[in-house]
């Protein structure tokens, strides 16, 4: 069996001291919503078009059609967006 490896501080070190945590990407960028770009609600709105026109234009690509996309922003009040969502007011 090979030696422990000694700590700075002069005691060793067993592999069920060391845990290595597994995370779901989802997991990964709530807890790091900077990298992911969604860090502040312009940002996340930018994000989040980009990456609906990105993936829009490798589906068209994929299959040899060419892209007909248009984006529409329209800013509303949370009560229109539940409407919209079919969610009662309270």
């Amino acid at each position: 069996m090979p030696p422990r490896k000694s700590s700075a501080n002069g005691s060793s070190s067993s592999k069920k001291d060391e845990i290595q945590v597994s995370k779901s990407p989802a997991e990964f960028f709530a807890e790091n919503q900077s990298i992911a770009g969604f860090d502040n609600p312009g940002k996340s709105l930018y994000t989040t078009l980009r990456e609906l026109i990105e993936n829009s234009l490798d589906a068209c690509e994929s299959v040899n059609v060419l892209p007909d996309i248009s984006v529409e922003i329209e800013e509303m009040t949370q009560a229109q967006f539940n409407k919209m969502r079919g969610v009662p007011s309270g």
